[in-house]
C-alpha cells in the first residue's frame, strides 16, 4: 500500500518537475541548443566547433536552424527571410547568446571565420570598431548587414 505522506509530497513537487521539463521555448525567445563538436551547420554540413561563431535561427515552436559561421546565417536569412523567426549570435567578447539585431558586426577579409565569410558579431560598437580598425574591416548594424553584404563577395577576391 502507498504511504499517504509520500504521495502528497510527490504531488506537491510535480508542478516544479513539470516546469523544469518544459522543453523548448515555444516563442523563439531562447537561443538554439548547439552541441559543439557534434552538431552540423544546416547550410554547409560542417561540424559546429567554435562557439564564438555559432549562430542560429529559432521559430515560434522552438525549431532551430544552426550555423557554424554567422555569414551563412545571414545569407540564409537574405534568401528566405526571417518569417517570424528569431536570429541569434554569440556576441564577442562576452560569448553570450544575443539577438542578432542587437549585435554590431564587422566584415573583414582578415577575420578568420569557419567558412571564410569574415562576418564577426560583437556585443558593443566600441569592440566592433576596435576590431574593424585592427582587421581593416567595415562595421555594420544588423539591418545594414542584411541589406548590403553578400556572401559571394567574400568567397572571391573582392572582399570588404
Amino acid at each position: 500500500m502507498i504511504d499517504r505522506r509520500k504521495l502528497l509530497a510527490t504531488g506537491a513537487l510535480l508542478p516544479f518537475v513539470l516546469v523544469g521539463c518544459g522543453g523548448k521555448d515555444a516563442s523563439g525567445n531562447e537561443p538554439p541548443s548547439i552541441k559543439l563538436g557534434r552538431d552540423a551547420c544546416d547550410r554547409c554540413g560542417m561540424i559546429i566547433s567554435e562557439e564564438r561563431f555559432a549562430s542560429g535561427i529559432v521559430d515560434e515552436k522552438g525549431n532551430a536552424e544552426t550555423f557554424d559561421d554567422p555569414g551563412e546565417m545571414v545569407a540564409t536569412i537574405q534568401e528566405e527571410g526571417l518569417n517570424g523567426r528569431t536570429a541569434w549570435v554569440h556576441g564577442y567578447p562576452s560569448m553570450k547568446w544575443i539577438h542578432a539585431e542587437d549585435a554590431v558586426y564587422v566584415v573583414a577579409k582578415e577575420a578568420q571565420t569557419p567558412m571564410g565569410t569574415g562576418v564577426v558579431p560583437f556585443d558593443t560598437n566600441d569592440d566592433a570598431t576596435a576590431f574593424a580598425t585592427e582587421k581593416k574591416g567595415v562595421v555594420y548594424t544588423w539591418d545594414e548587414l542584411l541589406q548590403n553584404w553578400k556572401m559571394e563577395s567574400m568567397m572571391g577576391t573582392n572582399r570588404a
